[in-house]
């Protein structure tokens, strides 16, 4: 099999990925009602910025440089996510305003409205699949898909 053969189907893996990453981040939300943290929405962050990467990968599959930007951004999805998962362990706390203080709020109208906008605490897991958390999932999806990007990066020709 050709090298360009194998990263198309690489690169295919990685849109796949991707897309249906996106999809099920967005039927947990919307389909069965868990709202995400705010590091949830962050992880689909590189998730979004990987699929358009993959996209100009499968059109350009030989150039180096892609692949080095696969790399990259899986690198920052598996240190956010495991930047998650640590805030979900209880190993650090989190930098980030992952829950809201509305119950501060003494009028009765200002609280009903803002509680319809509380962001659910980071170290909750709200939803897990066989008991991982989806930063878990993510953190170690990332990982091997940084490893594999960087093995396929020093095997290109270019």
């Amino acid at each position: 099999m050709s090298l360009e053969r194998k990263f198309k189907i690489f690169y295919t893996l990685i849109i796949l990925l991707c897309l249906s990453s996106i999809c099920y981040a967005f039927f947990v939300e919307y389909i069965l009602g868990y709202k995400p943290c705010i590091l949830c929405k962050y992880q689909r962050v590189p998730y979004i910025l990987a699929l358009i990467i993959g996209l100009i990968g499968f059109v350009k599959p030989l150039n180096k440089r892609v692949i080095f930007f696969i790399f990259l951004t899986f690198l920052i999805s598996m240190t956010l996510s495991g930047y998650h998962v640590g805030v979900e362990q209880e190993i650090y706390q989190s930098i980030f305003n992952c829950s809201d203080n509305n119950l501060s709020i003494l009028e009765k109208s200002k609280l009903l409205e803002n509680l319809s906008v509380i962001n659910p605490d980071c170290r909750n897991v709200n939803f897990a699949v066989f008991g991982v958390s989806l930063a878990t999932i993510n953190f170690i999806l990332s990982f091997v898909i940084s490893l594999v990007s960087y093995y396929l990066y020093y095997n290109a020709k270019n």
